[in-house]
């Protein structure tokens, strides 16, 4: 742990280390295995005044028998930090991209829907809180805070990327980029007067949980970091040569739009149709974006129209995965409440697809049993159902109190299901007894094996489990067999 977060002043020697465990701290060697993996065979001491002493071992000699006081807050959010490196390291997550990938619904494809991801965090508040200042992502910090940085990084880790990378890219004056050939294609920014800047970069670090949560503080070090020494910034004042468009969009007269926005090479790239326009044969308006090579992108629907199954209403913002000519969809933007797939969808939500088409993400606009679950419907970003590319529910809101596995649920909870559609993990809305155990609402979630048996969860409160009083916040880990196998407080 870092030695800014201890509450003595120096290293504490090894004679005041003997004083204060004679002086009646508690060995706690369920905290000591926890640190196992710094490999520094520390001891932890519960103290009076919700603090701990770290004592470290035999391994340095050097500090061997000292030790440092922490307090409770700083300590757990070592351990919790410790135990999630930990997890990260056995899945190759060990790096801000892959990290980020694993929990990534978008990937690569990310850049493609900023305007949607951001909009959907903005619900959340007013305009005028989030308004791409530096100063709006204090807000964007309390919420992470508020709901877990688990939480967040299941839920709304593209839209935090997105949201940090829009504040980032003002403030540099840059666009964003795809790096593709990264064994994993990530989105970045680049800027004249910067090197590529990584707004993955920023929320990965304050998702960790090893401290609170100031992406304001992050964002404004990456921009920091990144900035090119003067010599090196290429001329600002240099403006991109435009370049006649291709493709599609070369097939309409050059009066029907205006460019607004241009690719490196100088094509055209996001445009405005001043009136109702068809290409080829998909009836279009206002903003459209085309690619390099002229093919449509995403676009504006004037009229009704029909992809593939499905029809989508007049004013409905369309995008595919890679163009007109791939003719998958990534998402449309609901002009009008509608059905999709045999479900009533709200208007002005975004609808997602899997590239193999099935949904992947809706809103219902009204309340639905989907697959047995009672479904709630809204706008909110955190009641969208989500689906696997099989096809079966992945997670939803529950719009009253449910019976699952033998267990009640209550209304409100949000359930997680794998591609089978067993049960993974539950947020509670509400503190809530699951197996005699009174577990903590919200995140980290409720967690279960595929056999059905309790994995994880936090205690709401005290309470005596395996034979043993564990104190109200503590989280415990259970085996396949129902065993308790670690106990972090």
């Amino acid at each position: 742990m870092a030695r800014k977060r201890t509450l003595n002043e120096g290293r504490l020697t090894k004679r005041q280390v003997h004083e204060l465990i004679s002086s009646g701290a508690r060995p706690r060697p369920d905290l000591s295995a926890a640190l196992e993996p710094t490999s520094l065979q520390q001891l932890v001491h519960e103290l009076e005044g919700d603090r701990y002493l770290v004592v470290f071992g035999e391994l340095v000699p050097s500090l061997a028998g000292k030790g440092d006081i922490y307090a409770a807050d700083d300590f757990r959010r070592f351990v919790r930090w410790l135990a999630k490196v930990d997890e990260d390291a056995k899945h190759g997550r060990q790096g801000s991209v892959e990290h980020w990938a694993h929990h990534s619904a978008l990937k690569h494809r990310l850049t493609a829907n900023i305007d949607t991801l951001v909009a959907q965090l903005r619900s959340t508040w007013t305009a005028d809180e989030l308004d791409f200042s530096y100063q709006s992502l204090d807000v964007v910090s309390a919420y992470v805070e508020a709901i877990g940085v688990e939480r967040a990084q299941q839920e709304i880790y593209d839209h935090l990327v997105a949201y940090v990378g829009e504040v980032l890219r003002l403030r540099i004056q840059g666009s964003w980029e795809i790096r593709r050939d990264d064994p994993q294609p990530y989105p970045y920014l680049v800027g004249a007067k910067h090197d590529p800047t990584m707004p993955i970069n920023v929320v990965w670090e304050q998702l960790s949980g090893l401290a609170p949560v100031n992406l304001r503080a992050a964002a404004a070090n990456e921009v920091r970091r990144k900035r090119k020494p003067p010599g090196l910034v290429a001329d600002a004042t240099t403006s991109v040569r435009a370049a006649a468009p291709k493709g599609v969009l070369a097939t309409l007269p050059a009066d029907a739009y205006e460019v607004t926005k241009r690719w490196a090479d100088g094509r055209p790239w996001v445009v405005i149709f001043k009136g109702d326009v068809e290409v080829v044969g998909i009836p279009c308006r206002g903003e459209a974006a085309f690619g390099r090579n002229g093919d449509l992108i995403c676009a504006t629907l004037s009229r009704e129209y029909l992809f593939g199954t499905r029809r989508f209403a007049t004013n409905s913002c369309f995008r595919y995965y890679r163009g007109r000519k791939d003719g998958r969809l990534a998402d449309v933007r609901l002009g009008a409440d509608q059905e999709i797939d045999g479900l009533p969808c709200l208007g002005e939500t975004l609808v997602w697809f899997h590239p193999n088409q099935r949904v992947s993400s809706l809103h219902l606009a009204s309340d639905r049993d989907v697959d047995g679950i009672p479904c709630a419907s809204g706008k909110d970003l955190l009641l969208a159902l989500n689906f696997h590319p099989n096809g079966r529910l992945a997670a939803a809101v529950l719009a009253r109190e449910h019976v699952l596995t033998g267990r009640t649920f209550p209304r409100r909870a949000r359930i997680n299901f794998d591609g089978r559609g067993r049960l993974v993990s539950v947020a509670l809305p509400e503190d809530w007894d699951i197996d005699g155990i009174p577990v903590k609402a919200g995140a980290p979630a409720l967690a279960f094996h595929d056999n059905g048996r309790l994995r994880e969860l936090r205690l709401a409160r005290g309470h005596l489990v395996a034979g043993r009083h564990y104190a109200g916040g503590t989280f415990l880990r259970f085996d396949r067999d129902g065993q308790l196998i670690y106990a972090q407080p």
